[in-house]
């Protein structure tokens, strides 16, 4: 049976202080924030896809950080080989045509990396696109930019959860680094609950908001179920089939 697949693609960033410190040498105007003077510290990446019938199936979620792989040079090395893998898959980022990808392909230039097809310009390209930036999606030709955290608390995710997505600073210590991994990580799980509720709002057959959240949520826990938040993920899956259950009892 035809399935539609998707990676949702989340990338977390560090300041640079020597390359700012250069960039003010040069401008004393340079912006702390400047897309140029961020590296990329860590990626992660999960897998789902959507069959003819709307049922909802879960790939592996992968994750590099740079206490793992040594440098950021490693840990983009690392996400191109995986996406490259899987080149028949788009991805799907929240903003990503305006920090992920500019600050991936500046680490591409400075390292002589080859982008992986989902990222590299193909100009006369036919087809679907490879690259989906639901934030962009969800402003369409709007004016305002809707925060991911917004969307997902439009949508009943719980604050909890949506209270962890906000960035990290740079880990400092091992534990650290492993806190890094689950919340870059459990961005990719936030992403793609928001990007259900955009396909179901498309119109995408067969494809029912509530089973799918639960079946992505416990498919992300059965590969992470030691994950820092797992019982809160659990409450919420819990919450939403209990929610399906009394629907199916004042309907019978």
């Amino acid at each position: 049976m035809a399935k539609q697949s998707y990676i949702a693609l989340d990338c977390e960033f560090h300041w640079d202080q020597e390359l700012h410190k250069a960039h003010l040498a040069m401008d004393h105007k340079s912006k702390r924030r400047a897309v140029a003077v961020k590296k990329v510290m860590a990626a992660a990446a999960f897998q789902f896809s959507i069959d003819e019938e709307g049922r909802l199936s879960t790939g592996e979620v992968a994750s590099w950080n740079e206490y793992d792989w040594g440098s950021e040079e490693a840990v983009v090395t690392q996400l191109f080989d995986y996406l490259r893998a899987h080149e028949d898959k788009p991805i799907v980022t929240f903003g990503g045509l305006g920090t992920d990808i500019p600050v991936l392909l500046l680490c591409s230039i400075a390292n002589g990396l080859r982008l992986p097809p989902q990222l590299a310009d193909r100009p006369g390209r036919r087809g679907p696109r490879p690259h989906l930036d639901l934030g962009l999606q969800i402003k369409g030709g709007g004016k305002t930019w809707s925060h991911l955290s917004q969307v997902l608390l439009r949508m009943g995710v719980p604050f909890n959860l949506v209270a962890a997505k906000p960035g990290v600073r740079r880990p400092v210590s091992a534990g650290a680094w492993q806190d890094l991994r689950d919340h870059v990580e459990l961005d990719c799980l936030l992403l793609s609950v928001a990007k259900l509720g955009w396909l179901v709002a498309q119109g995408t057959e067969s494809l029912r908001l509530e089973p799918a959240i639960i079946a992505l949520i416990e498919g992300f826990l059965r590969r992470r179920p030691d994950h820092s938040l797992s019982n809160e993920l659990r409450t919420y899956s819990n919450r939403l089939q209990q929610e399906l259950a009394s629907g199916f009892d004042l309907a019978a």
